[in-house]
């Protein structure tokens, strides 16, 4: 019985119906032997003891070695644990070391050399990772900021407005000057009127912008009065556009991304801008609230990149919080 139980299942079953089979028959020689005396006591004595032994030996022999040969024992597969194309990149990641803000700028700067750079200039953008739950209302990071150099970017400016505020936005430099003739044309044609990146407006024509809200609300064109583009101040809400004016705010996983200025920007230029940005994001650190991050949780860290660059360069936590004092200072 071992050996027939570890040649396999199908082999083991053909052998069990082998030796069945020659039990059954003993047993049907056995009863046929006692029906059949009543016909003479001769046939009956012809099974003795020694047919009954042969017909057992012969069973036992057929069912220890049945015909064919056994089958092969079943394939073992090792599964060995290998890391996914995402643990191997979040390991690589870990490893990066981690550079000052200068030290940053410099690699990012020539890693962009070489790359199409006569056809134009890339844009440097910074990627802050922060310690809060951007689900909760109460911790939502959502701000503007004057980035002292500008971002090195061509803004299209539009301006809400009739009247005597229209005048005043064309007076300041606005792109585009409209009312109702351009919320009309936004609602009919939808994106394709859309001829401008950032928008502002007066107070008095807002009500009317709820017509084209689903337009430029996901978009991030809908004035708001928190970042200064639904104002009275036209002149200065447009100037402050063309002087590098950053919107930003965190993203479902707590990312706050922006540009601080052009591959060709002086690295003076961009560390200052950095700082600026960072001070900013400082400054809204959720405070009072339960389960609000500290000052040293808040921060989780920082990357620079280009737009067509390889990879990014992580910057110290403690100069990015050095340089975000230093700057709101000044």
């Amino acid at each position: 019985v071992a050996q027939a139980g570890g040649a396999g299942r199908g082999w083991g079953v053909r052998s069990l119906r082998n030796m069945s089979a020659a039990v059954d028959t003993s047993e049907e020689e056995e009863r046929g032997g006692s029906e059949d005396d009543d016909e003479g006591e001769d046939e009956g004595e012809a099974l003795d003891e020694d047919a009954l032994a042969a017909a057992h030996d012969e069973a036992v022999a057929a069912y220890m070695e049945p015909e064919g040969d056994a089958p092969r024992p079943p394939r073992r597969i090792a599964r060995t644990l290998t890391s996914t194309s995402s643990d191997s990149k979040s390991k690589s990641k870990a490893n990066l070391p981690s550079l000052s803000i200068a030290e940053a700028i410099a690699s990012v700067k020539a890693n962009t050399k070489g790359k199409n750079q006569k056809r134009f200039v890339q844009a440097i953008d910074i990627a802050v990772r922060l310690g809060l739950d951007p689900k909760r209302s109460d911790m939502l990071v959502r701000g503007v900021v004057n980035l002292p150099h500008g971002t090195g970017k061509k803004i299209r400016v539009c301006v809400f407005a009739e009247g005597e505020q229209a005048d005043e936005a064309r007076a300041a430099g606005a792109d585009v000057v409209g009312g109702d003739e351009l919320i009309a044309a936004i609602k009919a044609n939808g994106v394709a009127a859309i001829d401008f990146d950032k928008a502002i407006a007066h107070p008095a024509i807002m009500p009317k912008l709820a017509a084209i809200a689903r337009v430029l609300g996901p978009r991030g064109m809908m004035p708001n009065p928190k970042v200064g583009t639904l104002t009275a101040n036209i002149t200065a809400a447009v100037a402050a556009m063309r002087l590098g004016r950053v919107e930003f705010r965190a993203e479902k996983n707590a990312i706050v991304h922006a540009c601080v200025g052009k591959a060709n920007f002086d690295d003076a230029h961009l560390e200052a801008n950095v700082a600026a940005f960072m001070a900013a994001i400082m400054e809204l650190r959720p405070k009072g609230i339960k389960g609000a991050p500290s000052a040293t949780n808040y921060l989780m860290g920082a990357s620079l990149s280009s737009t067509m660059g390889k990879g990014s360069f992580r910057i110290q936590k403690e100069a990015l919080v050095k340089a975000a004092a230093d700057a709101g200072k000044l």
